[in-house]
């Protein structure tokens, strides 16, 4: 018995690893994206003498910071379930043994709350605040 759950949350354990690999391969994806459309608006703006372009970039640095966030909450919940896995199998590690009632971890629900914050991290917010303040700048100018 204790070897079929080792299995399942072994597997389980895999399983939320590659979420989280792909959800960190998406984040790298969606700024990559947001950089090179910022870049072009900007220099689509500045070359056209259009300042207005300026705000499209914005709304597109302010779309992909949205994505970004979700994209980090996603990932912060596989995170989570990951850990709780990685616990229990630590503990029949060291013990040999799986408790009975044992179930696969489900992840938090998803809630405003959360994806704000993550949306908030300096991690997360630098880049695009600092592309938004940038084209405020030129659009003064």
């Amino acid at each position: 018995m204790n070897q079929n759950k080792f299995d399942l949350l072994k597997t389980e354990f895999s399983f939320a690893q590659q979420q989280m690999d792909k959800y960190d391969q998406l984040a790298m994806t969606v700024k990559a994206w947001a950089v090179t459309l910022w870049v072009a608006s900007s220099g689509w703006a500045l070359d056209s003498g259009k300042k207005e372009i300026l705000l499209l970039g914005i709304v597109l640095v302010i779309s992909f910071w949205f994505f970004d966030g979700i994209n980090k909450t996603f990932r912060t919940h596989y995170k989570h379930r990951r850990d709780e896995v990685a616990k229990i199998l630590r503990e029949y590690c060291e013990t040999g043994n799986i408790e009975k009632n044992v179930t696969s971890p489900q992840p938090p629900p998803y809630s405003l709350k959360g994806f704000f914050k993550n949306t908030m991290l300096l991690h997360i917010s630098l880049p695009y605040v600092v592309f938004i303040a940038i084209s405020v700048v030129l659009y003064f100018v």
